[in-house]
């Protein structure tokens, strides 16, 4: 079966924009994934596919853990630094707020969300990705509520028609 055939219900899983990070040694790298899904309760498990190729995979063999962040949809500073797939040895954090978790995983500040995980699984599926199956460790919110704030006053006087008066200078 072709995915032209069937587009509309694959388009209806659950997918998401996902920054998945990982820290072994000096070596530090990260990839943008689609698809994550739950995959156990007792105790908490996620699975993540990946695309192939990644420089990040054998970091994540290597260091067995990573981190999941939850990244906006529309965040271009992201877009630009991980879009395209890493360059070996180049470090993507370096330049970029982040912060650190338990697992010495970095986790850009811009994030909204994260998941720290320990790798239980490595699933090579004969296709373009891989997918890992790991246990959650520890995660946390990061607050964004100043910023959101300050984009939402600012959207409602633009529609309003409301101008800030220009700065006078003192001589």
């Amino acid at each position: 079966m072709s995915r032209s055939e069937i587009v509309d219900l694959l388009d209806a899983i659950p997918s998401g924009r996902f920054l998945l990070t990982s820290r072994f040694g000096e070596l530090r790298s990260a990839a943008l994934v689609r698809w994550v899904q739950q995959c156990a309760v007792h105790p908490p498990m996620i699975v993540v596919a990946i695309e192939k190729g990644q420089a990040m995979s054998p970091i994540i063999r290597d260091s067995r853990n990573f981190a999941l962040c939850r990244v906006m949809d529309d965040d271009p500073l992201i877009d630009r630094i991980f879009q395209a797939l890493p360059d070996h040895g180049r470090d993507p954090f370096l330049g970029l707020p982040h912060l650190t978790t338990p697992s010495m995983s970095p986790v850009p500040t811009r994030a909204l969300w994260w998941m720290d995980c320990e790798l239980i699984r490595n699933l090579d599926i004969e296709s373009d990705h891989e997918m890992y199956i790991a246990g959650i460790h520890h995660a946390g919110r990061l607050n964004h509520d100043r910023v959101a704030t300050r984009s939402a006053v600012r959207s409602r006087l633009s529609k309003a028609g409301v101008k800030r008066p220009l700065k006078t200078r003192s001589r």
